[in-house]
């Protein structure tokens, strides 16, 4: 099967991760993601840090494709570098133009090792992003952010699907986070504009 012949959203169903969906089978081949969709993520939603989704085949087997975990949070303008927040609140009129503005973070994403290749981040980004953008959302969403692992090929995936890094370099972003500059800077936060 090729990747643009596999729709997601044909033929598969979206489901809540709970008890009843076991995640056992699950393999993105990331063991940092792989060991919280097995056994951390169901401690955040008892929390309410996170909700956590999963799409499976519609077929017998049910199948999980791709699980992901979305929360609410905000991106700070001041704390973005005087660039990046100029260029995002150029596209916002000066009146409606905050200290803070309404994002959800996409937490942990996999793809199931069986499914790769067939274009199913890209897909379930876009799905994340009609969903905070359809007028049925219960709250406002400005921005898409995700803590993207430091690796050039997540990070172009990232680019990809409408995603910019917000700070122009690891050093910037570990002053920003307060990272000592010997630290190995694990994640690069990214954003996506939902109106661009």
């Amino acid at each position: 099967m090729r990747g643009w012949d596999f729709d997601l959203t044909d033929r598969c169903a979206l489901v809540r991760l709970g008890p009843e969906v076991s995640t056992r089978d699950f393999i993105c081949g990331d063991n940092g993601i792989d060991a919280f969709f097995r056994h951390s993520y169901f401690l955040y939603e008892q929390e309410l840090l996170t909700k956590t989704y999963a799409f499976v085949t519609d077929d017998e087997e049910c199948r999980i494709v791709c699980i992901f975990s979305v929360s609410n949070d905000s991106v700070k303008a001041s704390m973005l570098p005087k660039r990046f927040r100029n260029r995002m609140q150029r596209n916002i009129p000066n009146s409606k133009r905050m200290r803070s503005y309404p994002a959800v973070l996409i937490g942990q994403m996999g793809v199931d090792r069986n499914f790769k290749g067939l274009n199913v981040g890209s897909q379930v980004l876009n799905y994340i992003k009609d969903w905070f953008t359809h007028p049925a959302n219960k709250t406002g969403c400005r921005f898409l952010i995700v803590d993207a692992l430091n690796e050039d090929k997540v990070i172009e995936f990232y680019r990809k699907n409408g995603f910019n890094l917000v700070y122009d370099s690891e050093d910037e972003e570990k002053e920003a986070f307060m990272i000592g500059p010997e630290q190995y800077l694990r994640q690069r936060f990214m954003c996506c504009d939902l109106l661009r």
